[in-house]
Order: C-alpha cells, then structure tokens, then sequence
C-alpha cells in the first residue's frame, strides 16, 4: 500500500470529523451523497474482535440436536445431556430441523442474546485445507489466508491491511485528526499478527494487561532522553525511527489513559471477575470516553482441551464449561453495558477460534485438533438467526475428521463485517485481500444498521504530490533542518511545516512554494532557527490551488541543553533587531557583546535571564551593516557561546 494516497469519507470518523482532501466533513453535508442516505454514525462504528485461543470445541458448544443419538455415540463421556439440571440449552425450535441446536448449559448469556435479536451465529467456519497446528491456523486466520500455495505465507495481517488503507500514513502518528491506535489489543504479552502492515508503523497498541494505567507506567518506565544530534547515516535513519516510535507510543499511552479515565462502565452491569472479562470492561470504558480506534481485539485461551474437557462424573461442568460460562456470560455484560452507556449502535463484537476439535472424543476425556467451529457475532445492529446447518455427524473420515463439511469461510464473516458494518468499499476490500468474497456475503448486519453503497468509503486516490522522503534533523547544534522531496507534483500550490510541542496540537511554522504541475523531481529543503528546548515534532502539509489539503507525516526532533547556557540568534543575518534565545538552568545574567572583523567592540548589553527559554529582542539601530562576532559570557565569567552574525 502506497501510504502517499488519501481517501475521502462520506462521514466523521469517531466523534472528530476526518477530511475531505483536507476539508472538514462537517462543510460537505449538504452534498448530493448524504443525501442520498442517511449516513449518520456509520463512521463512528467499531468492531470488537473475540479470539478464543486453543481451538474452541464446536460440538459441545452447540450441539446439533437433530442427530442427538449419533453425537452421543461419538462422544460418550463428554457428550451434553439432554435432561437434568445441567441439560443443553435449546437454542430455538422455530427453527428448520437442520438448524435444531442446543448451547451449552453454561451459556445462558448467549442464549439470553440470541433471543433478544442480539445474535447472529454461523456454523461450520473455516477455510480451504485446513491446517490443524494452533500457530499455522492462528497465523492464517489473522492474515487472512488459507491452505492454498498462494495464500499460505501472508507475511501482513488482515487487520493490518485494512487500517493501513482507511488510514494511510496514521499508524504511529497520533494527532488531532485520529489521537487514537487504529487498533487496540488487550490480553496478550505480544502484538497480534492480525495487525502486522506494510506501513513503517504498527497499526495497533498491545494493553498486554488489560489496564490502561498498567501500560501507561510502562511506557514512561522504559522511556529516556532522546539522542540530542542524530547523524545523516543509514544507523541515524534507523536510530531516528526508533525515537519516533517511542514518541508516538509515549503520546498514546497518554491519550489512553486520558480516553480511559473520560469513559465508564455502567454501575447496573456486573462483569465476570476474570481476566477476559476484564478486557471487554476496559474496551467498553475506552468507548465511552470518546476513543476512535476501529478494531479491539481481545483473548480468552484454554480450549486446547484435549485432557478431561469436562468432569468425569458430569459432561456439563469442567474446564470447557467454564470457557464457555466466562465467553457467554462476559459478552453479555459488555453487550448490556455498551447498551446502558448509549453505544450500543457503534459496536458490533465477533468470536473466532484457529479450528474446531474432532467430533469424536478421545480417550482421555477430551477432543483433539479438529477443523470447523462456529462463529458468532452480537450487536445491535446484527441480523439475528443461524447460517448454514449442523454439520452432518455421518461424514467422519477413520482419522474422526469432519469430510467436507465446511459451509462457511471465516473471510465472509470478516468481509461482510468490514463492509456491511464499517461501511469500507470494494477497493479497501481489495487491499484488505478480501476481494474474493465480496460475492459470498452474509446477511449478519440487520436493514436498519446496514450500510447502504452511497456512504461507503470511496476508493484511494493518488495524491497530489507523490513524495518520496521528508526528514528532520538539526544542524549547527541549535537549528532544524526539515528536507523533503517529491517525484511529481499535480496543481502543488504549496507546503506548509507544522510544529508542535506535543505532537498533537500543530501551528503552522512557515510556507513553501509548489511546482504546481510537474513529473520532476524536486527538493525542498527549510530551517527552523527556533525549535523547543527538548522535543519539537514536525508535520508536512500539501495543499493544492484549490485550497485541498493532505497531511504528510510527523517527525521529532530533540535538541537537548548541553552547558549552563545554549544561545542562538534569529533571524541571522538581521537589519533592525534581532532575537537572542537563551536556554539556561537558572535565574542569572548574560553579557552580551558585539564585536567587528577588527576586534572593535560595537555593542555590550547585561541581560537578565530566566529558568528556561528567554528570548530577548536585540536593538541594531545604529550598527553598521556588515559580520559580526557575538560573544555571549555568563555571571560566572564563562564564555560559553560565540557565533558570527550578519548586519543587513
């Protein structure tokens, strides 16, 4: 992906307004688009993803009533009974025969969603050949492959690829526009291959701990003062990256934990006290507080139950129950918590595992590798109901495999999700690698929440400049140099550079003229001879002759105190006044003076100066025009700065 594209929306992205090429969506409302359809809050939509690590028990999560008798024979120590206090739950006899379910007893959550209308279930999920190893199929399943030769070495996320084409150039660049990670992932000491891009940036934040608070102490505990001078080399490049990644970081952990103590569960929900749990309650919070990221995604492990998945003296209790009860009855509580917080419109949640178990029980009280599980997917905005039948208990090869017996592939899910609820057109489907299933859609997303053709995203364009690098470095120990060059310019009218103290509130620091239309290659290059004591971050802004603008990206430069004082002069050279920048460690005075080429002195003032940044004016009413040697020497008789200056 060409992160040098922009894209136009068709509504505001979370609860600030995206661009336009630049203009703020709130000015195109009265367009023939939204027009067309009522597009309010499709921009604003998440999905929550639910990844149940191990390889999740299919069969004894729903099991299929219409050949009772046989999965009893296949399992006759694990199978659910059909009687008794801990009987299945029967899922809904309205249903055709072959869709006759039962749940697990110890899923009264889902059920109590399920016959709220909350729930959509898909049986018999996988993909073409299906490998059986957990780390394989885990790896297929986030970057969007199969068992096929083309599709078996992704080296991208699925997740990654979609937020690399909705945001080109925002992963690792929070700012005004989008503050938040594009993704968010909680519950797992390592980032998700689901959110690996192409881009220089990883699209998503690893809460590995489920606490905001946890991963903003962490992130301060690991930080450190940044290289003052980084040098023009391929190992300064790499150092430079390394220092904008952690700066990025840093100003997301700060932005989470703002996120996070803005929102709130709602005090009538009561959540499972388990880790799982845990993550949707703080997912739910980061919601309510106003965070903008589009995919969270969450873990629940354990169900590689291969050894006594349940209780030997009862199949409806054990390891494999609890999965269930802290998956069913944790999804309830975020679904009725997001629901109390007025949010229930924006988010739409969806479980997967690797694989299924085998329909046939082992000899330990337990199931082995399998292929195909079902999916579900809860939200307001679903279509409730059950796709495809249960699978056919008579079609099991000797190995008790199931024998072509997938009816869905995860990628339809996935598909129908991003477009249907997100509102993501073809193109970012394309780029997503989805493409192949635009045609095998489901009916998940209900008519009142789906998204109508007239608000989906409109597909990338090139921008109007095609630029090949923009860097930021400082030269002469107190100035930045900012450098950026372009392979082509379409209607260029200018660039502006931003700078920021923070990284996320810019000012505009000075305008550069385009080329307007051109297939050259041109450079460009400007000094910031007034950067911030400490860290300064960057941005490069495009804009066209008709007023279109397209932000670049961001970078940070840090220009560290290296004495008791650090001077510099503005503008240099200068006519009538100049500015001097004193940096210092303390309240003192400076002696200022100006000598010519002959060693004359010119000039001799005694400033004042202050903790911190002074600047302090500089009368040259009366010194003639020519160079200068200035010579700044502080209280204590230090001459700690000399420099030459240019009289205009």
């Amino acid at each position: 992906m060409d992160r040098r594209k922009f894209f136009k929306v068709s509504a505001p992205l979370g609860l600030t307004p995206l661009l336009i090429n630049g203009t703020p969506l709130k000015t195109f409302a009265n367009s023939d688009l939204l027009r067309a359809m009522d597009c309010t809050g499709v921009s604003e939509r998440v999905i929550v993803l639910v990844q149940l690590k191990g390889g999740n028990d299919g069969l004894n999560t729903l099991v299929p009533l219409d050949q009772y008798a046989t999965y009893q024979s296949l399992r006759p120590n694990i199978a659910l009974p059909s009687t008794g206090a801990n009987s299945y739950l029967t899922l809904d006899n309205t249903l055709p025969t072959a869709q006759h379910m039962g749940l697990h007893p110890s899923m009264q959550g889902f059920k109590s969603l399920y016959d709220d209308g909350l729930m959509s279930i898909i049986n018999a999920v996988a993909y073409n050949s299906p490998n059986r190893s957990h780390f394989k199929s885990t790896d297929l399943w986030l970057t969007g492959g199969d068992g096929s030769q083309t599709n078996y070495n992704i080296p991208t996320g699925w997740m990654g690829r979609y937020l690399d084409h909705m945001f080109p150039g925002y992963a690792g660049n929070p700012d005004t526009l989008m503050p938040d990670p594009l993704g968010i992932q909680l519950g797992d000491n390592q980032q998700s291959l689901g959110f690996h891009s192409a881009s220089e940036h990883a699209s998503a934040v690893n809460l590995s701990y489920a606490s905001p608070g946890g991963f903003y102490n962490l992130i301060n505990e690991i930080g450190g003062t940044h290289v003052a001078n980084v040098p023009n080399t391929e190992y300064g490049k790499e150092l430079e990256y390394i220092m904008n990644v952690e700066d990025s970081t840093a100003r997301y952990a700060q932005r989470i934990s703002d996120v996070f103590n803005a929102g709130s569960n709602s005090a009538a929900v009561t959540y499972p006290a388990h880790y799982f749990a845990n993550q949707l309650k703080t997912v739910a919070r980061l919601i309510d507080g106003g965070s903008k990221t589009k995919i969270f995604l969450v873990g629940l492990g354990g169900f590689d139950t291969h050894v006594e998945q349940s209780e030997l003296t009862d199949p409806a209790i054990g390891r494999h129950a609890d999965l269930m009860y802290y998956l069913s009855e944790g999804v309830k509580a975020f679904q009725d918590d997001i629901t109390a917080l007025g949010h229930a419109d924006k988010v739409m949640t969806v479980t997967f595992s690797e694989f299924g178990r085998k329909p046939i029980e082992n000899e330990s009280w337990g199931t082995d590798h399998g292929t195909i599980a079902p999916m579900f997917v809860i939200g307001k905005g679903v279509q409730p109901g059950v796709h495809g039948n249960n699978p056919d208990l008579t079609n099991v090869d000797n190995n008790g495999l199931f024998i072509d017996e997938i009816q869905h592939d995860y990628r339809q899910v996935f598909t129908t999700v991003l477009q249907d609820w997100l509102g993501s057109d073809d193109t970012a489907m394309g780029d997503t690698y989805f493409s192949p299933f635009l045609a095998q859609k489901l009916a998940l997303v209900s008519p009142t929440h789906f998204v109508d053709p007239s608000c989906y995203v409109p597909p990338l364009v090139n921008l109007p400049v095609s630029l090949v690098s923009f860097d930021a470095y400082v030269v002469d120990d107190y100035d930045v140099a900012l450098t950026w060059e372009t392979e082509s310019e379409i209607n260029n009218s200018h660039f502006v550079i931003e700078r920021s103290k923070d990284g996320v509130d810019f000012m505009a620091l000075v305008q550069i003229p385009g080329h307007g239309t051109t297939n050259q290659a041109h450079s460009y290059r400007t000094i910031d001879v007034n950067p911030f004591f400490g860290t300064s971050y960057y941005r490069l802004k495009q804009v066209d002759y008709d007023g279109k603008e397209t932000i670049e990206d961001i970078k940070a430069v840090t220009i560290e105190q290296s004495s008791e004082f650090s001077i510099k002069l503005f503008p240099n050279p200068a006519s009538k006044e100049t500015t001097l920048k004193v940096i210092s460690e303390g309240e003192s005075e400076v002696f200022f003076k100006l000598f010519n080429m002959g060693g004359q002195l010119v000039k001799e003032l005694t400033l004042p100066v202050f903790i911190g940044q002074n600047d302090i004016p500089i009368n040259l009413r009366g010194v003639s025009s020519g160079t200068y040697f200035v010579q700044a020497v502080s209280k204590k008789g230090h001459k700690f700065s000399s420099k030459l200056m240019v009289v205009d």
